[in-house]
């Protein structure tokens, strides 16, 4: 059931209007609604009240589970997977903007945008590049590969779970994020290092290993320092391959393999039940 839900969904949001997302996306309006309730009472309980709608949601897929042969537990997991996800179209917009103001040579219309669009400041060109390749290898993270693996352990609750959560620390201060942020920590340490490990896979595997070689099993280990490093790594020799192409395509390239790198093992599990 759960490989048909994932089918799905990827089908809708692939070929579909929504590969923008959900609209209205309730989980955003949930989420920031919850953020401006932490600002009043913070600590554990805007937490718990970010995540008691997934209670309702239990119910509705026990309560579900044997009426019309599973097809009302289908469409609801369906739609739970879209709130999860957020939409598809991370890779081909992201830094659309910014590549265009540096592929003309104007670096100073694309540092102007990385800040007012992606909020990204450095002190020269080659800081502010790695900087968004980070920050796109960052949100591929969130927006697919750690919905997708906590879908896969705890069905599409999971990816519901991890979205709440993710929007609610983004929403809000450094210094309250205590609780919501050691959770979504938790929940993204092992899928950023299973994606580090697809990278070996589709790039430069003995580079890979080097790069991550001291920092792999680092729980404190930032998400993004991390990929980038293997990105970097895995890329070697490949960021210039073609000279018409954009600044970010050999990154945007290296996580559609990586994607296929986790679709193998995905469908093999489901062939084999």
């Amino acid at each position: 059931m759960r490989f048909l839900i994932l089918l799905i969904t990827v089908l809708l949001v692939r070929f579909t209007p929504l590969r923008r997302g959900m609209r209205p996306d309730l989980a955003v309006s949930w989420a920031s609604y919850c953020a401006r309730l932490a600002e009043r009472r913070p600590g554990w309980r805007a937490l718990v009240c970010l995540l008691l709608p997934l209670l309702p949601l239990e119910l509705a897929f026990w309560m579900l589970a044997d009426v019309a042969y599973g097809f009302f537990v289908l469409t609801l997991g369906v739609l739970v997977l879209l709130f999860g996800l957020g939409g598809n179209e991370l890779l081909h917009a992201f830094g659309r903007r910014f590549e265009q103001a540096w592929g003309r040579g104007d670096q100073a219309a694309a540092a102007l945008i990385a800040e007012n669009d992606l909020g990204l400041q450095a002190s020269d060109d080659q800081t502010l590049l790695m900087q968004v390749r980070g920050r796109l290898l960052r949100e591929a993270l969130s927006g697919y590969f750690v919905p997708v693996l906590w879908f896969l352990l705890l069905g599409p609750l999971g990816a519901l779970g991890y979205r709440l959560l993710r929007l609610f620390v983004d929403r809000l201060a450094s210094d309250e994020q205590s609780y919501a942020g050691s959770l979504v920590h938790a929940m993204e340490w092992l899928p950023a290092r299973l994606l580090a490990a697809s990278f070996a896979l589709v790039g430069h595997f003995d580079q890979v290993l080097a790069a991550l070689r001291g920092v792999w099993s680092d729980w404190d280990q930032s998400v993004e320092p991390l990929l980038v490093r293997a990105a970097d790594a895995a890329l070697t020799g490949e960021a210039s391959a073609e000279k018409n192409q954009t600044i970010l395509a050999p990154t945007r390239a290296l996580l559609v393999r990586a994607m296929l790198a986790w679709a193998v093992p995905v469908a093999l599990l489901a062939l084999l039940g």
